[in-house]
């Protein structure tokens, strides 16, 4: 079982996706909409794996939110999002993420990096 914090805007995906990925045996243990919440709960938490979105409510982004979890905390990070140009992806390689899905993906695509990501804890 790997312990997700799922970082989301949209309400309605990241409800989705917390029931998804609770149904396949994974613990989701938070779900924030912004940077200072996902630094928050990523600390309160401890999460083995947070699934990012790169676009999210108020000031910054997630590609920097992932750079200072990172810095502070052994976890992995995986980008779930619907902007995949170049330059975005670009910033986001530099975080070193444990994965990339670009929206809309489907339930075995998320599970397979959920899976993937969670075994390779640092």
């Amino acid at each position: 079982m790997t312990k997700v914090l799922i970082v989301e805007d949209e309400p309605i995906v990241a409800e989705a996706m917390s029931q998804f990925l609770e149904n396949a045996g994974h613990e989701v243990v938070g779900i924030a909409r912004d940077e200072v919440s996902a630094i928050c709960e990523t600390a309160a938490e401890r999460p083995d794996l947070v699934l990012m979105d790169i676009r999210l409510a108020g000031a910054g982004d997630g590609i920097e939110a992932a750079r200072k979890i990172r810095a502070d905390y052994p976890v992995n990070v995986v980008f779930v999002t619907a902007h995949a140009d170049p330059i975005t992806r670009t910033r986001a390689a530099a975080v070193q993420p444990a994965g990339f899905v670009t929206k809309p993906y489907s339930a075995r695509q998320l599970l397979e990096v959920v899976s993937t990501a969670g075994f390779r804890r640092k």
